[in-house]
């Protein structure tokens, strides 16, 4: 997977002890899973506007979330 498909991937985190599955997505089929391991969940819209940048050793790469307005530029 390159840094734009891991970007543009469905949400799923946990913050403050409960996990939040992004809506509309295939983090949904998670939440029957974590309520039986005893996790609460919450399914709703989640648009973090995640940027990211990889450094290897004669480039950079990038990639921005589709959810927001980010994006990656570069010459």
């Amino acid at each position: 997977m390159d840094i734009q498909d891991a970007i543009s991937a469905p949400n799923l985190l946990n913050r403050f002890g409960s996990y939040e599955l992004e809506t509309g997505t295939t983090a949904v089929q998670w939440q029957h899973t974590l309520n039986d391991l005893g996790y609460k969940t919450d399914v709703r819209e989640l648009n973090l506007g995640v940027q990211a940048i990889i450094i290897e050793p004669s480039r950079l790469v990038g990639g921005a979330d589709p959810r927001r307005e980010g994006r990656v530029m570069g010459d």
